[in-house]
């Protein structure tokens, strides 16, 4: 986590001094939001990620122990404007997804480590002279997984290893979020998301059995995002 802290302070930083030397837009203009005098930016982010699972065993039953676990994300996405209120918007990304439980009076937790990559769009809308510009949207994701573990105790399980899971995620992201402006070229942002995952994880590959296993994941993301202007 202080390795994200510190490329966000970073990318903020360099953001805004990109900014002086590409542009000496007056900050006036930012007051009419993205979308209108700024048609394109890119934007970097970190998230904290609260993540289970929705799950099944083979007789339909839940567990009543699967609690959220706290992880982490980040990426950068770029967002076209087609009107001053409408955006797409497509995004590359890491995810830590996963859950945690309690078996035989012992911690079990499972680590999942995404590469993601997600699009959609959006809608903007400045209200009044209110300093925080509201949006929201939804997007569809893919990922793939290149790590998972499982932890009961301090027994360890290599869950790619082991084939009991499936390598491709997809499914459905809703965001909605505020930007502030700080200056010509640069804005702050904050961004909530709920993600429901759509596909069955889990592979069952042993005779009779019919688990079910679904990501589901809100998390809280924290972002800049510097406008590339057209001359």
């Amino acid at each position: 986590m202080k390795k994200l802290i510190v490329i966000f302070m970073v990318s903020c930083s360099g953001s805004f001094c990109f900014s002086q030397e590409v542009s000496m837009a007056p900050v006036t203009n930012i007051t009419d939001g993205p979308g209108n005098s700024l048609e394109e930016y890119l934007s970097i982010h970190f998230a904290q990620t609260y993540s289970r699972f929705r799950y099944r065993d083979s007789e339909g039953n839940k567990d009543t122990e699967l609690s959220y676990d706290f992880k982490s994300s980040y990426g950068f996405n770029y967002t076209k404007f087609f009107t001053p209120e409408i955006f797409i918007r497509p995004e590359l990304g890491y995810k830590n997804l996963g859950a945690v439980s309690i078996l035989n009076n012992q911690k079990m937790d499972w680590s999942m480590h995404y590469l993601d990559l997600n699009g959609g769009g959006g809608y903007l809308k400045k209200i009044g002279n209110f300093p925080l510009i509201p949006y929201g949207g939804l997007s569809l994701y893919i990922s793939y997984l290149y790590k998972a573990s499982q932890t009961l105790g301090v027994n360890y399980y290599d869950m790619l290893a082991n084939k009991g899971i499936k390598r491709m995620d997809f499914g459905v992201n809703l965001f909605a979020g505020g930007k502030y402006a700080f200056s010509g070229t640069n804005a702050v942002f904050i961004e909530i998301r709920n993600s429901t995952g759509l596909h069955q994880l889990e592979k069952n590959s042993e005779e009779g059995q019919s688990q079910k296993l679904f990501n589901r994941a809100v998390s809280f993301h924290f972002g800049v995002s510097f406008n590339i202007i057209k001359n």
